[in-house]
């Protein structure tokens, strides 16, 4: 009898300083969380506009971490498709209907409305303001930084919101931080917001309804020929990560010679599949559409057309750009009251793309044209980049 009271005394001792320890462990992470979290709360308007206002230029690391960490639920839903079975001569109606079969409208407006509870919810007591005009959503490599800059940052009656990603971040900074950082502009400024990375999230498809239930947010997409944004994000890849000696051909194919389709990289090439569940939340004809290499060639023709989108002023006239000193290929905005006289395309722009043999791109052209077609047929529209495709 003695003996078992001793061993529940002992036994009790033990959970007791168990529990003991895990309180202490989780008070003592909260209060460091609380010291050291940038969406603390208790921040004031102004210095969470400060902990924000950063040059878009820099954000491209934070991008790429955005990018390469995918939730890749989407991506389960997209089955593998051979190329046989990437029928080009489908209808604008029948490719809508293939890429969204497996959606149900009725889920995703459940899931819109307790995204809506949520944010109202979280915004009691807040002061309103108005949100984005426009958001640029994508793409991700396709020079959403350089529009960035030029547009909201140039252009008088664009207004940029200093907040990159709000949509795509699983809300780790709450709605009330996002609306301190809206600025309070009249009406006749457009304010502008990005999150390159939405265009592939289904997330931020909803969130975005939830905040615009009228469905009235312009959006605006950067679209760039898929094979070039294809190296483009392997040639940033390696960089960024020094994985020196991986060729472009072991990035995309496997050791057996198949394409490695599976993968986000190549799944996001793809355009039709999300531009597709982009029209089951938002009228056609809030969608703007810019042709990135045609902005790369001659940027004042895609500028002109954003703002006849937008009903702003006509700024960005072809005598306000000259070829890059540096990068002819490229182009840079006449600015007067800067010291150089100029802004130019960042200094990422035009690094150095590996070899690739012919045999490698036509094999990835012939698997990625079908899939434009579809993307062309269903946007009504053809991108300067098809003709790479014949």
């Amino acid at each position: 009898m003695t003996t078992r009271y001793y061993r529940k005394r002992v036994l009790t001792l033990i959970v007791v300083l168990f529990f003991s320890y895990v309180v202490v462990y989780k008070f003592t992470a909260y209060n460091k969380k609380e010291d050291t979290d940038p969406t603390n709360k208790s921040l004031r308007a102004e210095e969470i506009q400060e902990l924000y206002r950063k040059d878009d230029d820099s954000i491209t690391e934070i991008e790429t971490t955005m990018h390469e960490k995918e939730n890749v639920s989407e991506e389960q839903t997209f089955k593998y498709q051979d190329i046989e079975a990437t029928d080009a001569s489908l209808s604008a109606e029948e490719i809508q209907k293939l890429y969204t079969k497996e959606d149900s409208m009725t889920a995703i407006e459940t899931q819109v409305q307790k995204e809506r509870n949520m944010t109202e919810e979280q915004l009691i007591g807040v002061t309103k303001r108005r949100l984005a005009d426009v958001i640029l959503i994508g793409m991700f490599k396709g020079g959403t930084g350089t529009i960035t800059v030029w547009l909201s940052h140039y252009h008088p009656q664009v207004v940029h919101l200093h907040m990159n990603e709000y949509y795509a971040n699983n809300y780790i900074v709450g709605p009330e931080q996002h609306m301190a950082t809206i600025p309070n502009v009249s009406d006749d400024k457009i304010i502008y917001e990005r999150c390159t990375v939405c265009y592939t999230r289904q997330e931020s498809r909803e969130r975005i309804l939830a905040a615009y239930p009228q469905k009235n947010v312009k959006l605006l997409v950067m679209v760039r020929d898929p094979l070039e944004r294809l190296i483009s994000i392997y040639v940033q890849t390696i960089q960024m990560k020094e994985q020196k000696n991986e060729t472009f051909e072991e990035y995309v194919f496997h050791a057996n010679g198949t394409l490695r389709t599976e993968e986000n990289y190549f799944q996001h090439c793809f355009y039709v599949k999300y531009f597709a569940k982009w029209l089951m939340l938002f009228p056609r004809e809030n969608i703007h559409l810019v042709d990135a290499d045609m902005f790369i060639k001659k940027p004042w023709i895609e500028l002109e057309k954003i703002e006849k989108f937008l009903k702003i002023e006509q700024f960005f006239t072809e005598k306000r750009f000259q070829p890059n000193p540096d990068k002819p290929k490229f182009h840079c905005l006449l600015l007067e009251y800067r010291k150089t006289g100029l802004h130019c395309m960042g200094h990422t722009k035009g690094r150095f793309h590996p070899t690739i043999s012919d045999e490698t791109l036509q094999r990835l052209r012939k698997h990625l044209k079908p899939y434009n077609e579809q993307f062309f047929t269903l946007t009504g529209q053809r991108f300067s980049w098809y003709e790479h495709y014949d």
